[in-house]
């Protein structure tokens, strides 16, 4: 399976979630503004004074779906746009197994280069 697409799948399942958020966050602030208008209609409800817990009403009941849609989308946006490492030219493959005996060698010339500059101060 080319690898464009295994990393697209999960962008659109992100993006499928975040677009049912939405849907949901549109009901839910409709659902929200009626319940609001009834009880102001009612005298049940002053708006003065209320401002906080009007604004409450909103965050609790579709503000943080609203939230959770821009993350997904997000989330899927940057999905979308991650590319494989193998087809990166910037990228240079690293290899797996590391010759200890190299390391320690580039490590002790490293060692005695210092030393040798501190002599010559």
């Amino acid at each position: 399976m080319n690898k464009k697409i295994v990393y697209l799948i999960p962008s659109i399942v992100l993006y499928i979630f975040a677009g049912f958020l939405a849907i949901f966050t549109i009901w839910a602030y409709t659902h929200c503004a009626d319940i609001i208008s009834q009880a102001k209609a009612a005298g049940q409800l002053a708006t003065s004074g209320n401002e906080y817990d009007i604004a409450s009403f909103y965050m609790g009941n579709c503000g943080q779906y609203a939230v959770f849609a821009l993350l997904l989308a997000a989330a899927g946006l940057i999905l979308q746009r991650k590319q494989p490492l193998q087809n990166d030219p910037g990228v240079v493959p690293v290899e797996n197994e590391i010759d200890n005996g190299e390391l320690d060698e580039w490590f002790n010339e490293d060692v005695s280069a210092d030393k040798a500059e501190s002599k010559d101060k």
